[in-house]
Formats: structure tokens, C-alpha cells, sequence
């Protein structure tokens, strides 16, 4: 009866924490989409400032209000893993692959202002992995515990922004975010007395989110300022950043953005150095490292992109590839016995934009 009330509370804890992605956040809003354009992913997911497109109503819709018409469409397939590490060994490892993430934006100049609009996956709400489960102090099998997952979180908005002054402007965006998860978590039992079983839950949730942002858009010097709301699945994240062009350097900018998630609250600072270089005429590289302050057994996160843009007369097309790494604490089985996680991401993101005019 003993074995059989730890395993009880092990159900239990499942079902009232209803927690979503076993990576990185796990106990909380599932896994955030760290880029949703090819330029941002590059540029290490920046939000404050980088390349201006229709995409940046999900940032900072500042961004915006010099653009003319600008379609922007977008896909992205990313691979995370989650290696579970005790005494230096790798006990278990859990991957999942995500190909249906997609941004579609639309901006358009309408007298002093420019509207848009636009969708995007956020969030990512998948995840199998297993579990065997031991009755202590005596480390036998009970049996394997398995959770499975799947879900998203999708954000639609509408934004509008203006030049305020010289090269000051302004913007805000608002819109919906909408979460649809299911779970299900099974126990395949090794005792005779202690039956199988299985928990089904679902997460449903809707509510209003919003960005603001101003931005300062220079020939040498750019700097920008954001912010995006909490809503209960996602962190309210603030962001300020400032670029240089550098001529002597054939033209390069060198930029750094600093983002705060969840401010005056859990402050989780992310820092990123970015670089956006000529190739030639009509391409530029972009690349990107970034570091976070969240450090488990010494080893902090990191994070490296690349990716470029290629212009072809109203098109521009572009690649981005963002690669991070970070060690955490948590995992989706309670009890799971680990010194550390480590995580990793891959994130490959190709668009296309299409500007009006140009």
C-alpha cells in the first residue's frame, strides 16, 4: 500500500501541476519558438532591433513604420534534446522534431501610419519521453512511466506604428494567444499488486496579449526598446538593444540586445552580440552569439546563429540556422533522480519577403 500511495502522488502531481514541455520551461508555458523569421533567428532571437520587416509586429512593432507594403512568410523545423545526466553519466535522452512553425505578416502604409497584421506559432506544447520509476530505499522497478504531449500556442494581431519625430518612431500591436495541449501519462506496471494506468488532461486557454515598442532608426547609429505582456503561458519580456555601422569595416553593424523574461519577477537575462555583414550588392551575412545567466553545475547558456538574405528585385529571401545550449534542474517525471539536464535546439528558418515598389 506504500508503493502503491507514492506512485498515487506521482499521478497526481502530473495532473494539478499540468505542466507542458519537459525542455527548456517545462513546468510552466511549454517550450517558446526562439525565432520566427530567418533574420531573428541569425540574429540569436532578437526583439528590440535588427532587421525592420512585417514580421516585427511580434516584437517591436516600431520597427514597421518606415516600411511600404512588406508580405512576409515563414517556416521553421527545430530538433530538441534533453539529456538527463547523473554522476556524469547519461541516464536517458529525449528528442522531439517540430516542422509545422510558420509566421505570416503583413504591413501596409495608410496616410502618417503603417498597419498590419499577422499569425504566429509561439509555442510548443509536444513531448514523449519515458520514465522508469524505482520504489526506495530498496531501487527496485516499480515500473515505466510515460508522458506524451502535444499541442502549440498560436498568437494573431493586428499592429499600427508612425514615425514620431526625425527618426524616433513608435508601435503597438494586439491580438490573441491561444493555447490547445493534451497529455497523457501512462504507467506500465512491474508488481502484481499495482495495477496499470493512465491520466488523460487537456490545456485550454485564450487570452489578450500586446506589444509596444519604440525605435530609433539612424544611418550609423539604431537603437530600439520593447516590451511583450504576460499572459499565463507566456512571460512578459523586455527588451532594449542598440547597432553601429562600422565602414572601416566594410560596412558591417555590430549590434547587442539585452532581454529580461518575467522583469521585477524571475528577471531571466539573455544577452546577444549580433553582426549583420555585406557579401555583396544584394546579400548580407548574418550572425549571432548569446549567453544567459542561468547557470547549473557551471555551465551556462549559449546560443550561436548564422543565416543570410539574398535580394531579388521585390523578393527577398533568407536563411537562419540557431543552435543553443543550456543545463537546468527540472524534469516532467517527479522524483527523476539527475545532478542536471542539459538541453539543446536546433532551429533552421526559411522566408520569403515580398516589398512593394523597390
Amino acid at each position: 500500500m506504500k508503493i502503491f500511495a507514492v506512485y498515487s502522488a506521482v499521478i497526481t502531481i502530473l495532473v494539478t501541476q499540468a505542466f507542458g514541455f519537459g525542455y527548456y520551461d517545462s513546468m510552466t508555458e511549454g517550450t517558446s519558438i526562439p525565432g520566427l523569421t530567418p533574420s531573428t533567428t541569425a540574429l540569436g532571437s532578437v526583439r528590440a532591433l535588427g532587421v525592420m520587416e512585417a514580421a516585427s509586429i511580434f516584437y517591436n512593432p516600431a520597427q514597421t513604420a518606415s516600411l511600404s507594403l512588406d508580405i512576409q512568410l515563414s517556416g521553421s523545423s527545430i530538433q530538441w534534446t534533453e539529456r538527463v545526466i547523473q554522476s556524469d553519466i547519461e541516464k536517458s535522452v529525449r528528442s522531439l522534431m517540430t516542422n509545422d512553425n510558420g509566421t505570416a505578416a503583413v504591413v501596409y502604409p495608410v496616410g502618417p501610419v503603417v498597419i498590419g497584421a499577422g499569425i504566429a506559432k509561439i509555442g510548443e506544447f509536444g513531448y514523449t519521453g519515458s520514465h522508469t520509476v524505482f520504489d526506495d530505499p530498496d531501487n527496485s522497478e516499480l515500473g515505466i512511466a510515460v508522458l506524451y504531449a502535444n499541442g502549440s500556442q498560436w498568437e494573431t494581431l493586428a499592429g499600427i506604428s508612425s514615425v514620431i519625430s526625425g527618426q524616433l518612431s513608435a508601435g503597438f500591436s494586439g491580438g490573441v494567444r491561444i493555447v490547445n495541449a493534451d497529455y497523457h501519462y501512462e504507467f506500465s506496471s512491474h508488481r502484481f499488486l499495482i495495477p496499470d494506468s493512465s491520466v488523460y488532461w487537456s490545456v485550454k486557454d485564450q487570452a489578450f496579449a500586446w506589444h509596444a515598442g519604440l525605435a530609433v532608426d539612424g544611418e550609423i547609429f539604431k537603437s530600439g526598446v520593447s516590451y511583450s505582456s504576460e499572459t499565463e503561458y507566456m512571460h512578459d519580456i523586455i527588451a532594449f538593444g542598440a547597432s553601429a555601422l562600422a565602414p572601416h569595416l566594410e560596412n558591417t553593424t555590430v549590434g547587442f540586445e539585452a532581454q529580461i523574461a518575467s522583469p521585477l519577477d524571475h528577471n531571466r537575462f539573455t544577452g546577444n552580440l549580433f553582426f549583420q555583414m555585406p557579401l555583396t550588392e544584394n546579400m548580407n551575412a548574418l550572425t549571432s552569439v548569446s549567453f544567459d545567466d542561468s547557470r547549473v553545475a557551471n555551465r551556462a547558456g549559449l546560443g550561436y546563429g548564422l543565416g543570410f538574405d539574398l535580394r531579388l528585385d521585390r523578393f527577398i529571401v533568407g536563411g537562419g540556422l540557431l543552435t543553443r545550449f543550456k543545463a537546468r534542474k527540472n524534469t516532467a517525471f517527479p522524483y527523476e533522480q539527475s545532478d542536471r539536464i542539459d538541453d539543446s535546439s536546433t532551429m533552421i528558418t526559411l522566408g520569403i519577403i515580398y516589398l512593394q515598389g523597390t
